[in-house]
């Protein structure tokens, strides 16, 4: 893989490591982090010499263990003991991996997964996972034999020693971040100590943060949104992170908006339905005594955003103070560490009529209403490209978004030939420029300002039309009051055709309502108004049944799946989900489950 530029540090620091330990020797008695139980009250928290004490206590444990220059899996639920792992890993000089965790049940199989494909020398965990076989059993056999290390008990006095700082370089890994697998299996991207330091400075410049941040974030801690956005960016700054378990907000999304009036939150945010979340389930009374004066930047990315529901989510929150200008959408993936464009800060949400895939070249044709994604961030080449001559479009036309920058990924871990197609992408008629990353959506820039329109993998063609699923998906959603904020659209084959399929999730509270047969019906309508085409089938399905990534985004291809193969289950309407874990939300926990519309599903559509 070919080498990259390189950041320049901040203060001359060469990685995150050395910013932290700064840190430490300058405000050591300021408060780094709180991790609040339960998403209340003060929480556990440390200042920044006590993070730094615990870091280097457990990174000499990691030199002494040989994990130098190696990769080490970190098996933990959201909290303190994560954190210090993460950071040990960078003081040590190893690789580290974070993995999904949810219960020990829901996720053994994909950390197993990733650990397969990692090839860790040594497992960082808590003593509850380490006494739970649960995980470990579904290792395959060549990696029965690697240590588990427990990191949240007290250490022996013979284990014991001091730590000497490790020398590491800008192209050295830091970590590596899995992707979510919203269009393929999970990929782990190399994250180098350069993408690192690159992107923070980005972060910083973009959202104007500096020691003065207070971060509040519930976004899971494996994932480059709550990784990097969430906890390392206000570590970079010497701001305060102010930490919650995903669950407690799922559970309650009030606790979040709690949290950053509690805390003084400047800084927050996250994917779409975390703020469509909080308008649909959060009440006006509910509101009342909180305070959101403080919370100047409200990012959103992730998955599409949506317009609709953050003017909702602004408009429901105003009474607490909510700015509508602290709205900061942005985009971002993990093969760029993390954030591409957003802001200015303080801009707050802007759209664009943006022209769909089947609009003419010249973008003339009325399109959809689109979030404006921001500016590009500083330090970095955005360039919107046809993905099969790979040559620059125009200003306002549809193309695939190309980044290259020192944020940029190194690659995939151990996919030589994935790399060089996804990182190493040139320009046909500029093989100077770059190398760029294929980012695999599809986007426009008007100015300075990126657009996201799509993803350039899922585009559905119907009677040569071509047409974006979250454009469908949007139109699905609004069709009907009882209808939730989360679709699938799709295309299978219908006796030699191309037909549209549309999985679209109930709200809570409406499972039970006689007239869904009407809002399916709906869906259909506004489809065929919309985009002059009628759905093969709308299918209704409980809240959180369609299957996600651990981003929240859905998996259409998997969705697709468990419709052609009749994986959607009828569930009866009399009947509530049950959860599958214990505390948790039955609607997230719900089981597939289908109303099927009038228009019955056909034969053709298993093809």
């Amino acid at each position: 893989m070919d080498a990259r530029p390189e950041a320049s540090s901040r203060n001359g620091h060469a990685s995150l490591a050395e910013v932290l330990r700064h840190h430490a020797d300058t405000v050591p008695d300021k408060i780094a982090l709180r991790f609040l139980e339960r998403g209340e009250g003060e929480g556990a928290c440390l200042t920044y010499a006590e993070l730094d004490r615990q870091v280097q206590a457990l990174a000499a444990r990691l030199v002494r263990k040989g994990a130098q220059g190696q990769t080490v899996l970190l098996v933990y639920p959201a909290g303190i003991p994560f954190i210090v792992g993460f950071y040990a890993c960078l003081y040590a000089g190893a690789i580290a991996v974070p993995t999904p965790f949810i219960t020990p049940s829901r996720s053994a199989r994909r950390i197993a997964a990733i650990a397969t494909d990692a090839g860790p020398c040594l497992v960082l965990t808590c003593a509850a996972l380490a006494a739970d076989e649960t995980i470990r059993s579904t290792f395959p056999a060549e990696l029965s034999g690697i240590p588990w290390m427990v990191t949240d008990g007290e250490e022996s006095p013979g284990d014991t020693h001091p730590w000497t700082p490790v020398a590491v370089q800008a192209g050295d890994p830091a970590f590596l971040q899995y992707t979510s697998g919203s269009t393929a299996d999970p990929r782990g991207v190399v994250v180098t100590h350069g993408n690192l330091l690159a992107n923070m400075e980005m972060i910083r410049t973009a959202f104007g943060h500096d020691a003065d941040t207070r971060m509040v974030s519930w976004l899971p801690l494996f994932h480059d949104m709550g990784l990097v956005g969430g906890l390392l960016q206000p570590l970079y700054v010497g701001g305060l992170a102010v930490l919650m378990s995903p669950l407690d907000f799922i559970q309650r999304p009030l606790r979040w908006l709690q949290a950053i009036a509690r805390h003084g939150g400047t800084s927050s945010g996250g994917p779409n339905f975390a703020y469509a979340l909080c308008a649909d389930r959060i009440r006006p009374d509910q509101l009342r005594g909180l305070d959101l004066r403080s919370w100047r930047v409200a990012f959103c990315g992730a998955e599409p955003v949506r317009a609709d529901d953050l003017r909702r989510f602004a408009q429901g929150a105003a009474p607490a103070g909510f700015d509508p200008k602290a709205l900061f959408p942005c985009y971002g993936l993990a093969e760029a560490t993390l954030f591409v464009s957003g802001g200015p800060a303080g801009s707050g949400l802007a759209c664009a009529h943006a022209p769909n895939a089947s609009s003419r070249a010249d973008g003339t044709a009325n399109g959809m209403e689109r979030v404006i994604c921001g500016q590009g961030g500083d330090g970095q080449v955005l360039a919107i490209v046809d993905p099969e001559s790979r040559h620059r479009v125009p200003e306002g036309q549809v193309g695939e978004v190309w980044v290259a920058g020192p944020h940029v990924g190194a690659g995939y871990w151990r996919q030589r030939d994935r790399s060089q197609t996804t990182f190493q992408a040139r320009l046909s008629n500029d093989s100077d420029a770059g190398p760029f990353l294929r980012t695999g959506d599809l986007g426009l820039m008007r100015g300075r300002d990126l657009v996201i329109v799509g993803r350039l993998k899922e585009v559905v063609i119907v009677r040569g039309a071509k047409h974006h699923p979250e454009d469908i998906e949007a139109a699905a959603c609004r069709a009907h009051p009882a209808l939730a904020g989360t679709a699938a659209a799709f295309a299978v084959d219908h006796d030699g055709a191309e037909g549209l399929v549309v999985l679209q999730e109930v709200k809570r509270g409406h499972l039970a309502d006689p007239d869904l047969e009407r809002a399916a019906q709906a869906v259909s309508a506004a489809i065929c108004e919309i985009f002059g085409m009628r759905p093969l089938n709308v299918v209704l399905v409980r809240p959180g049944a369609l299957p996600r990534t651990t981003s929240n985004k859905i998996r259409r291809g998997a969705c697709r799946a468990a419709y052609l193969a009749d994986d959607l289950a009828p569930f009866r309407l009399d009947t509530p989900p049950r959860p599958e874990d214990p505390g948790v939300d039955s609607d997230q926990a719900a089981g597939p489950g289908r109303i099927p519309t009038s228009q019955a599903r056909r034969d053709g559509a298993n093809g």
